[in-house]
This record gives structure tokens, sequence and C-alpha cells, in this order.
């Protein structure tokens, strides 16, 4: 079984913790790896360097721009980054298809499918 490695920013809302407690708990082999990054550049260098199979970012940041979403989906065509709204319950997944989160399992479905 591969090991689904989580990059998660180190400086995101509750709600990020709260999905990465929700990975940590699954039944999926989950490494949740936190980022130092505190601008885009950096996120940008971690992905390169550590290759997450998922980047988790809270949509009010910076780094969570369409440009920076698409030079990090371009940098690691398999790599997905689940973008997480604080205002709204959505969770954005952008990888081959976009799609509305409506149950926790439905994120674990769409994480731990090889």
């Amino acid at each position: 079984m591969n090991i689904l490695r989580v990059l998660v920013m180190q400086k995101e809302s509750l709600l990020n913790q709260a999905l990465a407690n929700i990975l940590k708990n699954s039944e999926c082999e989950i490494k949740v790896i936190t980022s130092g990054a505190n601008e885009v550049k950096g996120l940008i260098a971690e992905t390169s360097e550590l290759k997450p199979d998922v980047v988790l970012l809270g949509e009010s940041t910076p780094m969570a721009g369409k440009e920076v979403l698409g030079y990090l989906l371009m940098s690691n065509p398999e790599m997905q980054v689940v973008v997480v709204s604080e205002d709204t319950n959505y969770l954005h997944i952008y990888h081959k298809k976009d799609m509305l989160i409506t149950r926790q399992t439905d994120l674990l479905d769409v994480l731990c499918v090889g």
C-alpha cells in the first residue's frame, strides 16, 4: 500500500486542522507534512522538494491564487491541491476534476483512490 503524503500549511485555519485530523484518522495510510512556507516561493520550493500527493490550502491565502495553483499543478501533474473555503463548507479539489464535497467520506474517497 502506498502512503498518501499530504502537505498542510502551518498557519491555516482550524478548518484545515480538522481536515488534517480527518485524514489522519482514515483507513487510508496518510502522512501529514506541515509546511513551513510563509510565501508562494517557499510553497513552490517545498512541493518541488517534498513531492506531496496532496497540498491543502486555505482559500483566503495568496498561495491559493489561480496562478499559483496552475504552477503547482503543472510542476507536478499527479499532485492534487485541495482549497478550503473558510466562509462556506466548500472544498475545491484541483486535479483532473473539480467537485463538490458534501460529506467527509467524499474527501477520503477522492484522495485515497489509487
